[in-house]
C-alpha cells in the first residue's frame, strides 16, 4: 500500500499504552541526533586518528596490544557501516603533524569516556599542527579489553558527529547498559562479545551528516498550527509527509519521527493520548534517559524521547509522487520540535514542526513562531506539490 494525500485511513490507538509495544514488523528505523562533532568535519573526509601510548603505570592486565585492537575494531567498523554511502574514513597511524582526532586513556575519569569538540586545545598545548577532537577513554575503574573497546566505539562516533538517540543500541545514552535509562556499569561494558556494530539509525545520521552518494529518497513535511478540541480538553497536532519524485528517487519514506526532549525520560501516558497513521505504519514511544547515573558514558546530551512513526515494510511506505497523513492529540500545549524522516537506503530530512512541549508558556511561544512557519509551511508546499503524481 501507498499511502497518498487521499489517503485517510488512520489507525488510532486506543490508548496511550498501545505506544509501549513493540513496533511490531516495522522496518529498522533511523533516529538519530546532531552531537558536538556535527559540523566538525567536510562530507566524504578522511579523519586521521593520532592514539595517545600506554599511561606510565597502567592497570593491572592492560596493554598497548589491549588498546591497538580496542581502535582497530571501533575504525573497522566505522568504516564498515558508512563506506556504502562515501562517509567519513577513519584512519590510525596518525602524528601530531597529521591527526584530526586525538584518542588518549585516562584512569578515574568522571565518565567512561569523554569527546570534545573540535578545538586549538592540541594544537596551543600539545604540539599538535591541526585542530583537533579528542577522545579519552578510562582504562581503570575496573575495566577490561572488551569494556574499553565498547567504550571506544561508542565514543568514536560522537566524534564522527553522532549525538546521542534512543533508538540507537550503540549510540544511546544508556549504551551496553542492563539497567534501562541508567549508564552502564563495569560489569555491563566487560561482558563477552560481540560487540555492538553502528546501526541503521547510526547509518542514516552519517549518511545525512557526511554521505557523498546522491539520495534515492528526499521528503517534505507540512505541519499546520494545531487544533485545541474544547470538547475533548486536547490538541490535535497533524502533519503531512511528501515523498519527492525527482530524478532517481526510487525509494519510499519509511519513517516519521519526533524529537520530543522535553519528554526526556517520561512515560508516554498522559502525553500522548491517542496517534493515527497510515494502514501499514506502526507507531512506538522511546522514552530515552533523564538520568544517567553515577558515571555516565559521557558528557553528550542525553538521549531525548521519541515518537516513531514507521513502516511495517517497504511497500507500505510513501511512495515518490505520494503523501501521507500523520495526528496525534495531546493535553500538552505546542511548541516547536525537530522531526525527521528515513528511508530503506538511510535517506533522513530534517523539519522543525509543531508537537506537543510540557512548559507552561509554550502557547506564547506557539503565537510567536506561527508566522515565521507558516511562510516555511507555504514554501513547502509549493516545492513538493510540484513532484507529486496528478491527483496524488
Amino acid at each position: 500500500m501507498n499511502p497518498t494525500r487521499s489517503d485517510r485511513r488512520w489507525r488510532a490507538s486506543a490508548s496511550s499504552a498501545v505506544l509501549m509495544a513493540a513496533a511490531l514488523a516495522a522496518l529498522p528505523a533511523g533516529a538519530w541526533e546532531r552531537g558536538l562533532n556535527a559540523g566538525s568535519w567536510t562530507k566524504g573526509a578522511t579523519l586521521n586518528g593520532f592514539v595517545a601510548p600506554l599511561p606510565a603505570a597502567p592497570p593491572a592486565g592492560i596493554t598497548q596490544a589491549i588498546l591497538d585492537a580496542a581502535v582497530a575494531e571501533a575504525l573497522k567498523e566505522w568504516n564498515d557501516a558508512q563506506a556504502p554511502f562515501g562517509g567519513l574514513t577513519l584512519a590510525g597511524g596518525a602524528t601530531k603533524a597529521t591527526a584530526d582526532i586525538h584518542i588518549s586513556w585516562g584512569k578515574a575519569l568522571p565518565e567512561w569516556g569523554a569527546v570534545y569538540k573540535k578545538d586549538n586545545v592540541d594544537k596551543t598545548h600539545n604540539g599538535f599542527t591541526k585542530e583537533t577532537a579528542r577522545v579519552t577513554i578510562e582504562i581503570n575503574d575496573g575495566l577490561d579489553a572488551n569494556g574499553i573497546t565498547r567504550t571506544l566505539k561508542h565514543e568514536i562516533g560522537h566524534a564522527e558527529g553522532l549525538g546521542h538517540s534512543a533508538k540507537s543500541e550503540l549510540m544511546k545514552s544508556d549504551a551496553y547498559s542492563s539497567t534501562a535509562g541508567q549508564a552502564p556499569t563495569a560489569a555491563d561494558l566487560n561482558k563477552p562479545p560481540p560487540f555492538i556494530d553502528p546501526t541503521a539509525d547510526d547509518k542514516a545520521g552519517k549518511k545525512a551528516l557526511w554521505g557523498t552518494v546522491e539520495k534515492l529518497s528526499k521528503s517534505a513535511a507540512l505541519s499546520p498550527p494545531p487544533v485545541f478540541n474544547a470538547g475533548l480538553g486536547l490538541w490535535h497536532y497533524s502533519w503531512t509527509l511528501l515523498a519527492d519524485a525527482g530524478t532517481g528517487l526510487v525509494d519510499p519514506v519509511t519513517e516519521f519521527t519526533l524529537g520530543l526532549a522535553a519528554f526526556r525520560g517520561a512515560s508516554p501516558v498522559g502525553v500522548i493520548q491517542s496517534a493515527q497513521a497510515p494502514t501499514g505504519w506502526s507507531v512506538q514511544w522511546f522514552p530515552g534517559v533523564a538520568s544517567a547515573g553515577l558515571k555516565a558514558l559521557d558528557e553528550e546530551p542525553l538521549s531525548p524521547a521519541y515518537l516513531s512513526f514507521s513502516a511495517n515494510s517497504a511497500s507500505d511506505g510513501i511512495a515518490p509522487g505520494s503523501s501521507a497523513e500523520f495526528g496525534l492529540f495531546s493535553s500538552y500545549g505546542p511548541g516547536q520540535v525537530r522531526a525527521f524522516t528515513n528511508s530503506p537506503s538511510f535517506d533522513s530530512d530534517e523539519f522543525i514542526v509543531f508537537a506537543p512541549v510540557p512548559e507552561p508558556g509554550t502557547l506564547a511561544l506557539w503565537l510567536a513562531g506561527l508566522l515565521g512557519l507558516g511562510v516555511g509551511i507555504r514554501r513547502a508546499r509549493a516545492a513538493a506539490g510540484a513532484a507529486l503524481k496528478p491527483g496524488g
